[in-house]
Parts: structure tokens; C-alpha cells; sequence
């Protein structure tokens, strides 16, 4: 029988400690698994054709992960180029130019399951590029059952054709016979390349060919495409780092050592990061890479990947997806963080290999991956500490250029602390919202809450929230005392603009009732320390009206006689004010007088009420002082008769400003942040 009609036969073996046990130390033929073995005989172990299911058929469920092991075997087969085509529907055609290999090779390599050429052929490098082979485990190559049914592969070599074809229907079938599995021949005529490799895979598996984003997401799994002697096409166009649309929103980036940046990348800022520990033994283990945070999160959202992580590769690919989570660290940096680290030595030739088929994970416990971990630790420290202050200047400075007032505020704070937890604050809100008038709001509020928080000796409480996240930091500055002191602050400047407004009716000699009104709405005038019982206030009613239920016996003058205002205060105390205009000089026997009704009206209905214990006070407000004022005892006698007081409209106003003077001494500070506000 011809070499080129030979059948090919597809083998599983099992690599222990770098021995091949598939070689035979004494075979006894087997019979559904069972037969008979003399004392004198070895035992030998035997791999089912189902392991595939396990190392093949169901290890990869995506397809840039089967693409990256084919494009691994493209770089240590030396190939300059490997062509991905998708565009015929229903298959994947997929070639290399590298040295390709003769139909013992695809025999004796391609088709033995668990090959390892980095110990087998003593070949850890690639004999034309000299590159670090890639490949360890050799199971790689049957990565491509997890998307195709059927897989047909042609190889060249030193001119030399060869071909097989595969179903993964003829593996089943040979696994349930429990026979070997034969790969049906291609023939060399079939065969349309001149050199390297070419698979064909076809009846794909639907559900895994997912392409969103494929051209980043591979790209994203080399360091070396689009260098020097390789490139990967997908489509006939060149895959390389303009496909990876997050280089372009990374605002700081750190470099390791001297690694060369992708030129896509234009950091805002830029650091060095060691490429070493100090405590490192081994000479030979040192990194590349580089580490850089985005503008936002969301810019590491690209469905479906997150790319909010720290990608691990050795000897140029893919060998950890994401080590961002050994960091145990949740402050907001880690949100921004992604990057690349290259660590060689985690995969190196004379030692275990602690991936996983899949490098979905490593053995954690090795002493090179611990060595990783603590590298990972120095450059958390390192990132942080420069990302805090980097982005606190960047975001601060572009929020003053937006809103000038803000460095009136900055400069006013005294003492450095306070100055950089401003600059701190502004930057948390200038990153809330791209909305302006939004972002000015939220700058006012958080100005005021400052304040409060720098006067009360909250500093420390600020500092933690700063840390902790802007949901603690906003609950805090909108917490109920800055509130009051907001409110309060409002209340004050109203009664000020009230006593002025009311110091110019006087001096207009406005009508009684409009002063009445006045007085009403604003009894404080009359003492800062009084309110109002709600729902107790009368204006402008006839006395009978506010009794009209009680039976007093009130004669007809009193049924006749009216107050400009009666209320009950917080205290208890009945209080009557009766309001006179202006210009009237009066003595004070005419308000006794008309006083005396009140009173007399009052206590008979408290009596009938059964309450006439209860305290009350009449207040006359005038304009000008008593034509009797000289005479302090009599004036003080008659006016005690009635539990009467007088007061002039300027006293009312000096009483209140004077109540007030404290205020606004303490609030001359508050007055300038207020201007400041006032200008966002």
C-alpha cells in the first residue's frame, strides 16, 4: 500500500514526567475493556478516544479562544503570515505560511494527542525566527472541534502535500466501538497550497461563533501580532493594535521597565513601573507590559468582554485572561484599571507547566505565581497612589476651567488639607455628570456641605468618604445639619430683607394695615423668640368671633370691640397687639383704655372656657412716644393694670437687627462662599 493511501491513524497518549507511556511495556489484548493477565505480565494504562470530548470538543466554548491556539501554531510552525477567512457562509478556512509538515509529522505529531515538542524534539525555540514556542500541552490543535464538526487540514512540506480530514461524527463512532479513530486521507491533488498549513473547518457549531468585537478580542490575546515577521489577517485585513479601540481611552498609562507602548496610546500622564521585586532570586524573572487606567469605567465596557482587567501572557500569548481580581482591593481606582503584563517565566521549559488546558486558570500555589501575585501587589500601591493625585489635578483643573468661580473658593481655604480635600471633592462631582448645569448644582450643594463639615471639625469624616465612593461622600454633605444650616441661613437673610422692607413702610407712613400685615406674617418682629401656635392666629376679627361657641355674658362694647392681632404662643401666652399709625402722638390713658376691653373680654372667656389661668399680654406698637412718657411711674402703673407694654415701630427694627448682629458678624465668611455660588 502507497504512503499516500495509507490510513492515518489518530492516537491518544499520556505524557508523565516527560515519559511517553504509550510506548509498550507488555500488552495483553483487551475485550470490551476486560481480558486476562498473567502474574508474570505489566500492566500498561490505555486512554479512551472520549478524553477528546475533554481536551477538544468541549474545552473551548468561544471563538477567538480556538483561533488563538490555531494562530499559536501558525507563530511556532514559523509563519510570517496566517490568514483567518469567514466569508464564505458556513465555514472557516484558515492558513499559514510556516514549514508545514510531511504525513509522518502530521502522523507522529499532529495526530498524537499530548505531544509536547518543547521536550520531545529538545526544540524550545522555533529554527528559523528563532521565536519561544508557544505550545506546551498538545492538545491545542484540537481546539477547532469546539466550533466545527468537521475539520480538513492540508499541509506542505519541502514541497511534499498531505492531508487528512476529520468528523467529529467518525470520532463518536469510534469511541462507541471503543476502536481507534482513522481520519480519512486527502488526496495531493486536492491539495492547492505550495507551503505551510491550511484548516478547513466546516459544519460549525453556531452557538459558539459569536464574532461581536472578534478582530480586538484576538488581537487582544498576542503581544506579538503585527510585529516583526507576523501578522494575522482576519477578512484579508491585518489584524494589530488599531483594533483594540480602548488604547485611545486610557487617560494615565505606566509603562514596565522599558517596554515600547502601543502608539495608539496617548496618555494624559505616564509613569515607570519596575520590571522586577527586589526580593526576586532568580535572575532571569523580570516582566513587560504596561498598566493604565481609563477617563471612566465605561470605556471598559465593550460587550462581550469587560475589559476591566489585567491580562497575563508568557512567551507572547494569552496565559491568564484577567489577574485584576487577586487584588484585594476595593477602592474605585480598580474600576478604571486594565493592562498587560508579560511574565516569561511562569512558562518556562524545565519546570511544571501550572496552566490549564483551557488557560482559563493557573495552579495557584506555584512559588512563580506567587512571585506574580506579589508583583501585583507593588504595582497596586504604585498605580493608586499616582491615579489618585493625577486624576484629582486633571479632573479639578478642567472643572475650574469650566467654572472660574471654583478657584475663588480654593483660594480662600486656608491650610493645605483642606485645599487638596476640595480639589478632591471637585473632581469626584466634575466626573458625576457631562450635564453642566447639573454638575454646577451639585458644586453648590457640595461647597455649602464643606463648609459645614470644615467648621464642625469634620475633616476626617470628609476624608472617608472621599475614599469610600461618591454615594457616602453626597449622603454625607446632604445629610439633615447641612440642611438646617442651609435653611436657617435662608431664614435669616429673609428677616433681614423683612426689617429693611418694614423700615421703609414706617418711614412711608404706610396705613395701619399694611404694617398690620407686616406684624402678622412676622411676629418674630416683635420678639425674635416668639411663634405662633398653628392654627391659633386671628386677624382682624371681632372678639365674639374667636368665642362665638362660648356663652361669656360679653356686654355690647365688648361684642363691638376688635383686635388688629391676637395669638397664642409657643408658651402659652395669650398675646393682643393693637397697631397705631405712625404719626399719632397718644397718652397713655387712651390705650389703657381701649386695652381694658380687651381684657376684660379676654378673661371672661377664658373663664367660661374654665381656663382663665392662663397668662396673656396686650402690645401697643406706635409711632412716636407717649405724650406722657416722661412720667415712667404713672405710664409703668396704668400700663401694668392691664399687663400692657409699649413699643415704637423703630424699636421693633432695632430689637430685630440687633438679634440678628451675631449672625451676620459669623457669616461674613458664608457671605463670600455665597457670592461665589452665586456666580456658578
Amino acid at each position: 500500500m502507497s504512503e499516500a493511501n495509507a490510513i492515518v491513524s489518530f492516537t491518544v497518549r499520556l505524557n508523565v514526567r516527560g515519559m511517553v507511556m504509550g510506548q509498550r511495556l507488555g500488552y495483553v489484548p483487551l475485550v470490551n475493556g476486560e481480558g486476562g493477565l498473567e502474574d508474570t505480565e505489566p500492566f500498561e494504562l490505555s486512554i479512551d478516544l472520549n478524553v477528546l470530548d475533554h481536551l477538544g470538543i468541549n474545552l473551548y466554548s468561544n471563538l477567538p479562544a480556538v483561533l488563538t491556539e490555531v494562530v499559536a501554531n501558525a507563530w511556532d510552525a514559523d509563519a510570517e503570515t496566517v490568514t483567518i477567512d469567514m466569508s464564505t457562509e458556513g465555514v472557516i478556512v484558515i492558513t499559514d505560511d510556516g514549514h508545514g509538515m510531511t504525513r509522518s509529522q502530521i502522523q507522529g505529531r499532529y495526530l498524537r494527542v499530548g505531544y509536547r515538542r518543547r521536550l520531545e524534539e529538545g526544540a524550545a525555540r522555533s529554527p528559523k525566527f528563532d521565536r519561544p514556542v508557544m505550545g506546551r500541552k498538545g492538545v491545542g490543535k484540537l481546539a477547532v472541534f469546539s466550533i466545527a464538526r468537521s475539520v480538513e487540514m492540508h499541509s506542505v512540506s519541502g514541497g511534499v502535500k498531505a492531508g487528512l480530514k476529520m468528523t467529529e461524527e467518525g470520532i463518536r463512532a469510534a469511541m462507541a466501538a471503543k476502536e481507534k479513530y482513522h481520519p480519512e486521507s486527502v488526496p495531493p491533488d486536492a491539495i492547492d497550497i505550495e507551503a505551510g498549513t491550511r484548516l478547513i473547518l466546516r459544519d460549525l457549531k453556531r452557538e459558539r461563533l459569536r464574532r461581536d468585537d472578534l478582530r480586538a478580542r484576538l488581537a487582544r490575546r498576542f503581544s506579538v501580532i503585527g510585529g516583526r515577521n507576523f501578522s494575522v489577517l482576519v477578512d484579508g485585513r491585518p489584524l494589530g493594535e488599531g483594533d483594540r479601540k480602548e488604547l485611545s481611552a486610557l487617560q494615565f498609562v505606566w509603562q514596565i521597565g522599558e517596554t515600547s507602548l502601543p502608539s495608539s496610546i496617548e496618555p494624559v500622564r505616564s509613569g515607570v513601573l519596575e520590571d522586577r521585586l527586589s526580593g526576586w532570586t532568580d535572575p532571569q524573572w523580570c516582566v513587560k507590559g504596561w498598566i493604565a487606567t481609563a477617563y471612566e469605567p465605561k470605556n471598559l465596557k465593550q460587550p462581550p468582554d469587560n475589559l476591566n482587567a489585567i491580562v497575563v501572557l508568557a512567551r507572547g500569548r494569552l496565559f491568564q485572561e484577567n489577574v485584576l481580581d487577586k487584588i484585594n482591593d476595593g477602592r474605585m481606582y480598580t474600576k478604571y484599571l486594565t493592562g498587560y503584563i508579560e511574565a516569561d517565566f511562569l512558562d518556562e521549559d524545565e519546570l511544571a507547566d501550572i496552566a490549564t488546558s483551557d488557560r482559563q486558570r493557573v495552579i495557584e500555589d506555584d512559588p512563580r505565581y506567587q512571585a506574580l501575585l506579589a508583583y501585583l501587589a507593588y504595582v497596586s500601591r504604585t498605580v493608586v497612589s499616582n491615579w489618585d493625585a493625577w486624576r484629582v489635578e486633571e479632573d479639578h483643573s478642567q472643572a475650574i476651567a469650566d467654572n472660574p468661580a471654583l478657584a475663588k473658593w480654593l483660594d480662600r481655604l486656608k491650610g493645605a488639607g483642606y485645599k487638596k480635600q476640595a480639589e478632591r471633592l471637585i473632581s469626584r462631582i466634575h466626573k458625576l455628570s457631562d450635564d453642566q448645569d447639573e454638575k454646577r448644582i451639585l458644586y453648590r450643594h457640595a461647597m455649602l456641605g464643606f463648609e459645614r463639615l470644615r467648621l464642625t471639625g469634620g475633616a476626617n469624616e470628609l476624608e472617608q468618604a472621599l475614599e469610600s465612593g461618591i454615594d457616602v461622600l453626597m449622603k454625607l454633605l446632604a445629610d439633615r445639619d447641612v440642611l438646617e444650616a442651609c435653611l436657617y441661613r435662608d431664614i435669616v437673610q429673609n428677616r433681614l430683607e423683612v426689617i429693611r422692607s418694614f423700615e421703609t413702610h414706617v418711614g412711608e407712613d404706610e396705613r395701619e394695615r399694611v404694617l398690620q400685615k407686616y406684624l402678622f406674617e412676622h411676629l418674630w418682629l416683635l420678639d425674635p423668640a416668639w411663634d405662633r401656635t398653628p392654627g391659633s392666629e386671628i386677624i382682624e376679627k371681632p372678639v365674639h368671633a374667636e368665642f362665638k361657641n362660648v356663652d361669656a355674658e360679653l356686654d355690647p362694647d365688648e361684642l363691638r370691640g376688635r383686635v388688629d392681632i391676637k395669638y397664642r404662643n409657643t408658651t402659652g401666652r395669650h398675646v393682643i397687639v393693637e397697631l397705631k399709625r405712625a404719626n399719632r402722638v397718644l397718652g397713655v390713658e387712651e390705650l389703657v383704655k381701649q386695652g381694658r376691653k380687651y381684657q376684660k373680654a379676654l378673661q371672661k372667656c377664658l373663664k367660661a372656657l374654665q381656663r382663665e389661668g392662663e397668662p396673656y399680654e396686650v402690645i401697643f406698637v406706635v409711632g412716636k412716644p407717649l405724650r406722657d412718657a416722661d412720667e415712667h411711674e404713672f405710664v409703668k402703673n396704668q400700663l401694668d393694670s392691664i399687663r400692657g407694654r409699649v413699643l415704637t415701630y423703630q424699636q421693633l427694627i432695632e430689637r430685630a437687627l440687633t438679634a440678628y448682629a451675631g449672625y451676620l458678624d459669623k457669616t461674613k465668611d458664608l457671605d463670600q462662599i455665597q457670592e461665589i455660588i452665586d456666580q456658578l
